[in-house]
């Protein structure tokens, strides 16, 4: 899948990670192959925590939803019948 950069530039999205650490394994540098790493575990943080208060919000207001909600006619139990039974 294909993008445009912010400066227009086609890309392959989802490479760059493997691209920065396939040109700091090139070049050799130790300290950009160790800044692409923690920029990579940086990102996968962020989206961690971003994803999991998003999961919790959805849980609160599906409780919040349902906690209001009345039964059905069909669920309620019959209290009729059982006087009728006395």
């Amino acid at each position: 899948m294909t993008g445009r950069g912010l400066l227009g530039g086609g890309h392959q999205t989802g490479d760059e990670g493997g691209l920065a650490l396939a040109g700091a394994a090139t070049l050799g540098d130790a300290s950009l192959l160790r800044t692409a790493r923690e920029a990579f575990a940086d990102a996968m943080s962020t989206t961690f925590t971003v994803s999991a208060i998003g999961v919790l919000a959805a849980a609160l207001l599906a409780v919040l939803v349902m906690r209001d909600a009345k039964p059905r006619a069909a669920d309620r139990p019959v209290e009729k019948e059982a006087e009728l039974a006395a």
